[in-house]
């Protein structure tokens, strides 16, 4: 008896094997070809050369939960990087990046860039990356706007670069708009910079202001030229072999040359060290190692100081001749390097004035409020003698 053969194919059944099978796989093909097998179905396919796109589900993020949530405070509050939370939670800095930022992103109020189900981009989603792209925005305020990872906003903007220079179109602007941030990649000529900046003394803060890099790729080419001065037995000026720092060239709070020696001077006229300090701008601690290192040399003869009362009216006023605060003690010593003592005294007293003038009533309030001012009645001397009517006690008249 001759074997059942099966009918052949007709153009109908094809053509839907042909849109069915591609797009949702042979269950969903049988449900279309009822009259059809699932070897028929698989051998037809096969030899249309007709392939499944078998997309893989949305990736699933490590970090969720609470383990997130404390992720995000230890970011947001505590100020960690990204690396350090990476090792904390068993991520790479990668990793903690994306989860973190992709969560903050919905916190922030954004909205997620639209994708399929499989996590894959929609088209409007897609739209809204490029237009990010071409507005220039660095990566992590695209994923903070979108919610997408740091290699998907890489692979289109390589994409959609690809796109721009076959059709003869300009290419996108770089990462932040050219500015100078960690994530910005530096010519080498920009590096050499760098590095011709610390071998001359120079501080990372000070070398992210004049090279205009940020103060972390400062900090990562700084550890580069440690490593490798210290394979050739050399060391960076005013540091140990390892790299760390004991003398800065021209940060803002060296003392200079000339309060120090005016500081030795008044130590040696027999001033208190605290009131000698406070004369000249220079902190309490660095005062009396000055004094011990004067105390080393002379010996015996290091005179005494005198009682505070005794100092003379002069110095007494100088005293209080500028502010004891230490972000105006610092901006004196630059004034000090800038214009000499007498004229940084002045310039500094009148930026304090201005300051002061400036101030919103919010923020006297927040003085206030943190306890670095007092409120406190004015009296008015003007004109009306002072009241005398309450015991004999002179209460004047309030502002």
């Amino acid at each position: 008896m001759p074997a059942h053969r099966a009918p052949r194919w007709t153009s109908a059944e094809t053509a839907v094997l042909r849109e069915v099978y591609v797009r949702d796989g042979l269950d969903a093909a049988m449900d279309r070809l009822p009259g059809r097998s699932w070897h028929s179905i698989y051998v037809k396919a096969s030899k249309l050369g007709l392939k499944r796109e078998r997309l893989p589900d949305a990736p699933k993020c490590r970090l969720a939960g609470q383990s997130l949530d404390e992720a995000i405070r230890l970011r947001e509050d505590e100020n960690w990087s990204f690396a350090r939370i990476g090792a904390r939670f068993g991520l790479s800095e990668s990793a903690a990046c994306n989860a973190v930022l992709n969560a903050m992103c919905v916190r922030r109020g954004h909205t997620p860039a639209e994708r399929h189900s499989n996590g894959r981009l929609t088209e409007r989603g897609l739209e809204r990356l490029r237009w990010c792209l071409k507005k220039g925005l660095k990566g992590c305020d695209i994923q903070l706007r979108l919610g997408v990872t740091a290699s998907c906003i890489a692979e289109q903007r390589r994409r959609y670069n690809r796109e721009l220079k076959a059709n003869g179109k300009v290419l996108l602007p770089p990462p932040g708009a050219g500015e100078a941030y960690s994530g910005v990649k530096l010519s080498r000529e920009k590096k050499r910079d760098v590095e011709r900046l610390f071998l001359e003394g120079y501080g990372t803060a000070k070398i992210s202001i004049k090279a205009g890099v940020s103060k972390t790729t400062c900090t990562r080419i700084r550890n580069r030229l440690v490593r490798r001065l210290k394979r050739n037995g050399e060391s960076l000026p005013g540091c140990d072999p390892d790299g760390k720092r004991r003398e800065m060239k021209d940060h803002k709070r060296h003392i200079p040359e000339e309060l120090l020696g005016k500081l030795r001077g008044l130590i040696l006229d027999r001033v208190p060290v605290r009131r000698a300090a406070a004369i000249c701008g220079i902190g309490t601690c660095t005062a009396y190692r000055v004094r011990d290192a004067l105390k080393a040399e002379l010996g015996d003869l290091m005179p005494t100081p005198r009682l505070p009362g005794r100092v003379s009216k002069l110095r007494a006023e100088m005293l209080y001749a500028h502010a004891v605060d230490p972000q105006h003690l610092w901006r004196f010593r630059e004034l000090v390097r800038e214009h000499g003592e007498g004229e940084a005294r002045r310039l500094l007293r009148a930026e304090i004035s201005e300051a002061r003038r400036n101030r919103t009533f919010e923020e006297e309030l927040n003085l206030v409020a943190t306890g670095k001012a007092s409120v406190g009645a004015a009296l008015n001397l003007s004109t009306s003698p002072p009241d005398r009517t309450l015991g004999g006690v002179a209460t004047g008249q309030l502002a």
